[in-house]
């Protein structure tokens, strides 16, 4: 799954939806499909939110550990808030649709 900066109709990711105030500076913002695109999600503006690529990497981890039930998910120490949020909205959106089998593991989860 590749998150682009710029989708052609829908523009360029320009900010992070789960914060803006990052620190160390934030060198690149992408889009997130909300449903993985390996899980049917389409690159549309319901599917998509604009992240910093720190979120956006937590926000995959996130959603690979609670798609295979990995460590207590609502522990504060995982994650943000919102970037729980966004995880259970693509795992939802992935068991509406029949495919919690196809989220990836892309990121380390140990």
């Amino acid at each position: 799954m590749h998150a682009d900066q710029f989708i052609a109709g829908i523009g360029k990711a320009t900010f992070c939806a789960v914060s803006d105030a990052h620190r160390p500076k934030v060198y690149r913002f992408v889009w997130h499909h909300l449903l993985p695109q390996v899980c049917g999600g389409k690159t549309e503006t319901d599917n998509l939110v604009s992240l910093c690529d720190s979120c956006h990497y937590t926000v995959h981890i996130l959603l690979y550990e609670l798609a295979r039930n990995i460590g207590n998910f609502l522990l504060p120490e995982k994650g943000t808030k919102k970037q729980r949020n966004f995880a259970t909205t693509g795992y939802q959106a992935a068991v509406a649709a029949g495919t919690v089998d196809k989220i990836p593991k892309e990121a380390d989860v140990g």
